[in-house]
């Protein structure tokens, strides 16, 4: 066979030349890029629908506890000592066994402050129905007094206005300290009255403070008195209240301020769950806040 008639038989495949891989390798770049974005919004949208399902639970939970009890749970418990609050335990520990976390619920020593030694193991744990799961900081996190560690949280009930560090005991919003509130006492309106909302773990916005805190401090288990000052409850620890609009950059351990973009998830007192733009009137979200304010909102 002469050379001619191999070369007949022979046939060079075509590949791609540097410009043409380049070109594809651009083209899968972008196409990633524009993927990318709706991915993350997808998730996101399904970290939110767990988001709201935790508050329905809540809801269930509250109305439940409300029917047998001939009330709502208190905020927090306190009994006063010269050492501080000798009781602690929140809204959230006392929903327990009616959030299928009865195991958990019996666990704790009821006739020891929370703070004790015998409730370190039942404080440290968390509990996924009180997390949010675009609050990555509060999946393993904790708030820490001292030596004490208490398991991370992402919601928080409704005091009201302001100031929840200076008068603990007002009964101007649904929750408080020692606060006994039956949904009747809500006047206001149970759709147009806050119950729970979402509170990110972490720093504050933009650099905020609030005294010497810098971080969010939120807990399920209860409020716990600070070691070097035991008159400071540490409400904001289960409670918050509507000094600032959600999420706003000013806000601190006492507000809203929640992992989503541009919104937080809230509880109404009549069980729905509704987002709440951060957007929204300072006027408007601080009459959410009240029970018995007689103001007018606008839906």
């Amino acid at each position: 066979m002469d050379t001619m008639d191999i070369n007949k038989k022979v046939r060079l495949r075509p590949g791609f030349t540097l410009i043409e891989l380049l070109v594809v390798i651009a083209i899968i770049g972008s196409l990633i890029g524009l993927l990318l974005p709706a991915i993350q919004q997808v998730r996101e949208s399904a970290r939110l629908l767990h988001c709201k399902n935790n508050l329905k639970q809540f809801g269930v939970a509250m109305h439940n506890y409300e029917t047998a009890r001939k009330h709502l749970p208190t905020g927090y418990e306190y009994k006063y000592s010269t050492n501080g609050n000798t009781r602690g335990y929140s809204w959230g520990t006392l929903l327990l066994p009616l959030l299928e976390e009865t195991a958990t619920f019996d666990r704790i020593d009821f006739s020891k402050p929370l703070h004790d030694i015998a409730n370190t193991v039942i404080r440290e744990k968390h509990l996924a129905g009180f997390l949010c799961p675009t609050d990555t900081a509060s999946v393993d996190g904790y708030v820490e007094m001292g030596t004490e560690r208490y398991a991370m949280a992402s919601y928080a009930a409704n005091f009201g206005p302001p100031d929840l560090d200076v008068t603990q005991e007002q009964r101007d919003g649904v929750f408080s300290r020692n606060s006994t509130t039956r949904l009747a006492d809500i006047t206001d309106g149970l759709s147009t009255t806050l119950m729970l909302g979402e509170r990110q773990n972490g720093p504050f916005r933009a650099a905020a403070s609030n005294g010497n805190h810098f971080e969010y401090e939120t807990a399920w288990s209860g409020a716990i008195r600070d070691q070097s000052d035991p008159s400071d409850d540490h409400g904001h620890m289960v409670l918050f209240q509507t000094g600032h609009t959600p999420n706003n950059p000013a806000s601190d351990d006492r507000d809203i301020s929640a992992s989503h973009s541009g919104l937080a998830v809230f509880l109404m007192c009549d069980g729905s769950v509704t987002p709440i733009m951060e957007s929204i009137h300072a006027a408007v979200y601080a009459a959410y806040g009240t029970r018995a304010g007689g103001e007018i909102i606008d839906h």
